[in-house]
């Protein structure tokens, strides 16, 4: 049976040409690889030359709808964004929510490659499957939003948008894409290697539709879907009422909010308060907002000094808060704003000034160096301006637009940055959950909870997965099932917080019913096995070993108290045997190297 839910073509895009050549996907690639995710890493892995430079004219920037946009599946909205990080050097595979995703694959496209440098700023219009491009030395200096709006005008009022802000043009390292004003494709740079290419926006807007080809097969599996969402009490209550913010008190609670560049977990539980989900309903929160399709909208929308926009992430609120030791809410809801403007990581950049901080505390930076500013944890005032800075990579902010690992070195200090690979971590201390520690060591991209398998949510709403947070003994099979869950998750254009109440059985019948596909739920694991595969071999060309699955020295040798204990991760004792595990279990021998392609994955 002939495959259904998909265009079958995408979409060549050289800006040095300026040429616009659409190419079929064969039905067998796109079994393959399913979408999103895991059609980027195969086209990248499979179908391109090795990019040696990130940022050079021929590396190749890859957008990709999930393979379920543009069917009814709830939170089937998001989309993946695949390239070779200019941040870290590993593979990146990028994810956002919104509407974009849909809306491309409505134009008439599966994927977009784009490659090549334009000779001045342009943006790409994919209209009802007619592709253009259009001169944009007016939007270059613009950020996001403006951009946005303008571009909107331009095209249609229907059309969605994907764009850069001032630090994509201007090559920030951990530049994000910014879509529906605050969904980002956020982790790794991929708004720098956009920007490398003088391209300012993607505008997207058709009007296909996609019939389910198993229609019964596909309603069966759309109302267990819709009944697992609605009675789970996560993605029924949880998120729908505080959003992600309400991570924050679990976190502080649990001993896993960092603090002073993860020196500690210790803060006033007056501070916690300030920041917590609880806080933001009653202060900034205006409304709820979600993604197409989402039934459980964790966004927030809020007022901060008149301005209407997204509310921080939990993310935003750890790493641009707690984790500097900064606890007013306005002004790192402000800050947000301008993270989304200027399209930033906000991960990244709270990262790399919470190494910054510490480089300041310890007297290896001054207000020499920084322009005047006092960097120490707590300071007030201070973080729009050094996030403005930042973004446009002004002053200090040069140096802080590198990243928190290339900030480090330049000190001779590397052991301050808190990152792996060079990704600067997420906001869950690993010391606390040996799960995440071993996630973040081994995610593909580098310090990432959600490709290292969002394992941190298994201490606490893993339901019938629950897991001690302290677990040895079984934990690398866990932390496989979940990065495998999230690689399917991010390749079918699923929201992570679906997985909270599905697993690969309803992901396999909304696929199959959707599509067509005569595949289970033991094949549509096979596929998750590939694509990381294909990332771990992308990496070691890169030249990952496994000296580079590790975890900062901080976590080894430094302890702090917590929940009751003084605890650091034994290298030897857990750490080591955690890992080599971890690649047993995957098929790969002792260096971490995955088989021969070829062979069943």
């Amino acid at each position: 049976m002939t495959m259904m839910g998909y265009n079958g073509i995408g979409l060549d895009v050289d800006l040095s040409r300026g040429s616009l050549s659409p190419f079929p996907l064969e039905e067998g690639f796109l079994l393959r690889y399913l979408g999103g995710r895991g059609l980027g890493v195969g086209w990248l892995t499979e179908r391109e030359p090795f990019p040696e430079d990130p940022l050079g004219e021929e590396a190749p920037l890859i957008f990709v709808s999930g393979a379920l946009n543009g069917s009814s599946a709830p939170t089937s909205g998001r989309f993946s964004v695949t390239c070779r990080s200019p941040l870290t050097g590993t593979i990146v595979s990028a994810n956002s929510g919104g509407f974009f995703g849909p809306a491309l694959k409505r134009s008439g496209f599966d994927m977009v490659v784009v490659r090549g440098k334009s000779p001045k700023p342009v943006w790409l219009s994919i209209q009802e499957g007619e592709a253009s491009l259009h001169e944009a030395s007016d939007l270059w200096g613009l950020g996001a939003a403006a951009a946005t709006e303008r571009l909107r005008n331009l095209a249609s009022p229907q059309s969605r948008v994907l764009a850069i802000g001032q630090a994509g043009e201007r090559g920030v390292l951990f530049a994000s894409l910014v879509n529906d004003g605050d969904r980002t494709a956020g982790r790794g740079g991929c708004g720098a290697v956009m920007g490398s290419k003088n391209l300012k926006a993607l505008v997207v807007h058709g009007s296909r539709t996609f019939p389910a080809a198993k229609e019964e097969l596909y309603k069966a599996a759309l109302y267990q879907t819709q009944k697992l969402i609605r009675s789970f009490p996560v993605t029924a209550r949880a998120l729908p009422e505080l959003g992600t913010p309400g991570l924050v008190k679990l976190m502080a609670d649990h001993d896993m909010l960092p603090h002073r560049n993860f020196q500690d977990v210790t803060h006033r539980p007056e501070d916690v308060e300030l920041l917590s989900g609880e806080n933001l309903r009653k202060t900034l929160y205006v409304g709820p907002k979600g993604c197409a399709l989402c039934p459980i909208r964790c966004g927030r929308e809020i007022v901060v000094q008149g301005v209407r926009g997204g509310g921080p992430e939990y993310e935003t609120l750890a790493n641009m808060g707690a984790n500097l030791g900064i606890y007013d809410l306005q002004e790192i809801s402000l800050a947000n704003y301008l993270c989304n403007d200027l399209g930033m990581d906000t991960i990244s950049l709270g990262g790399t000034l919470a190494a910054a901080m510490e480089l300041f505390e310890r007297g290896v930076l001054t207000v020499k160096e920084t322009g005047g500013i006092p960097l120490a944890f707590g300071s007030k005032g201070f973080l729009c301006r050094l996030t403005e800075m930042t973004g446009l990579r002004e002053g200090f902010g040069k140096i802080l637009s590198e990243g928190s690992l290339r900030l480090a070195r330049r000190f001779g200090v590397p052991e301050l940055s808190i990152s792996v690979k060079g990704l600067e971590l997420p906001g869950y201390e690993p010391r606390a959950t040996t799960a995440q520690a071993l996630g973040y060591a081994t995610s593909p991209r580098g310090g990432c909870h959600l490709q290292g398998g969002y394992a941190v949510s298994l201490g606490f709403f893993g339901g019938s997965r629950e897991v001690d947070r302290f677990l040895i003994d079984t934990v690398a099979g866990h932390v496989i099932d979940q990065q495998d869950s999230g690689c399917l998750s991010d390749s079918l254009g699923l929201c992570r917080f679906a997985s909270f109440s599905l697993g690969e059985g309803e992901f396999a019948r909304l696929f199959a019913g959707f599509t067509g596909a005569e595949i289970d739920q033991t094949e549509l694991q096979d596929r998750a096995c590939l694509i990381q595969n294909q990332e771990r071999r992308f990496n070691i060309r890169a030249g990952f070993t496994r000296r580079d699955d590790t975890l900062p020295e901080r976590f080894f040798t430094e302890a702090i108290p917590l929940s009751g204990k003084n605890r650091l991760i034994d290298r030897e004792l857990h750490f080591r045997p955690l890992l080599e595990n971890y690649y047993r279990l995957r098929g790969w021998d002792e260096e971490g190297v995955p088989p021969a392609p070829g062979r069943k994955e």
